[in-house]
């Protein structure tokens, strides 16, 4: 008795109950943790977001950022004229998030470029704009960047006319490796889960030498087919022959954007990352208007929402993330994460 207490004791969950016409409550809300059962280290994976930081916005990193133990930020590589957006530049970001410890930078390269789809300039011209990248983010003295990503979207921003998508990878890819060995490169960041594709990008990157670091998608079609996107990834690396790869789902939000950053549709994406180990993941950025809210986390530029005090409890979490299994995984029902901190007994 004494030693199940303590278990009980030593859990942090976050759990939201979805209201659903129809459903029983009973059915919609039981849920199991397993104290015992460890899956990792907290990291608070899923605290990201896309452009959820610029160079000015938020201004108070103090009180408004690092209170949230962010993990990811994605931000363009070049922010300003002839550039995908005029704000959110990584290196001077990056400079923001150093009085951060848990933060690092994710690098979008293709925000480097003009235009939606973006306007290629190119093979010369790209690799060129990436080594001048490069050697300035390198001449930051920083390490707090998480990876380039050579693309974004390039299921739909990559037209077939700028050439062959496989061996702009394969090049970029290499003047990466050249000029900076030990990054981590990410990729291919499809606008969505497609197995197809998939396979044959990563076919490729097999045969040519030029896999990713760590493997990217977006989620953002609602939360009911996540978990069966992460098992059925897993399975396709098994079929292809190639290692375990860290996963970053770079932008997430649920299938009504109006959520975005929300607590009820947080919570389900969170337990999910958390189950299926993910590494990364970043809320998106709906509200355009709005870049530097953490990804509508802040209600306006200074103000909390309900969505920072929830992020605020999950970046709370310490010690090791533990098994908690949902009444239907493959739903958009209740769900959660949770851990145990036998260092400070929580």
């Amino acid at each position: 008795m004494k030693k199940v207490l303590a278990k009980v004791l030593c859990l942090s969950i976050m759990v939201v109950l979805a209201p659903t016409s129809g459903i029983k409550a009973s059915a919609a809300s039981s849920i199991n943790v397993d104290c015992g059962s460890v899956l990792r280290n907290a990291t608070h994976c899923a605290s990201g977001s896309l452009y959820g930081m610029t160079e000015t916005k938020p201004a108070d990193v103090s009180g408004l950022v690092a209170p949230l133990n962010p993990y990811v930020m994605r931000n363009p590589a070049r922010g300003g004229s002839g550039n995908q957006h005029s704000f959110g530049a990584a290196i001077p970001v990056s400079g923001k998030l150093a009085s951060v410890p848990s933060a690092k930078v994710s690098i979008d390269l293709a925000d480097m470029l003009p235009g939606w789809p973006y306007k290629w300039p190119g093979m010369t011209s790209w690799i060129n704009q990436v080594n001048s990248f490069i050697s300035d983010k390198k001449a930051s003295g920083r390490n707090n960047y998480y990876g380039y990503e050579i693309w974004n979207e390039p299921d739909g921003t990559w037209n077939t006319a700028n050439g062959s998508f496989n061996d702009m990878w394969k090049q970029t890819y290499n003047a990466i490796r050249a000029n900076d060995p030990s990054a981590k490169i990410i990729g291919p960041c499809y606008s969505y889960y497609n197995r197809t594709s998939l396979s044959s990008f990563l076919s490729f990157c097999k045969t040519n030498n030029c896999l990713p670091d760590i493997i990217s998608w977006h989620e953002l079609s609602g939360i009911e087919g996540v978990s069966s996107h992460l098992r059925d990834y897993r399975n396709l690396e098994k079929s292809l022959g190639i290692g375990t790869l860290p996963i970053s789902i770079n932008e997430y939000c649920d299938a009504n954007h109006d959520l975005e950053g929300q607590p009820g549709s947080s919570a389900r994406f969170i337990g999910k990352f958390e189950r299926y180990k993910v590494d990364s993941a970043c809320i998106t950025w709906w509200f355009v208007p709005s870049p530097g809210r953490l990804g509508s986390l802040l209600a306006t530029d200074t103000q909390k929402g309900a969505g920072w005090y929830f992020y605020k409890w999950y970046g709370d979490m310490n010690g090791k993330m533990v098994s908690v299994t949902p009444p239907n995984d493959d739903s958009n029902l209740v769900d959660g994460a949770a851990c145990v901190d036998s260092t400070n007994k929580s």
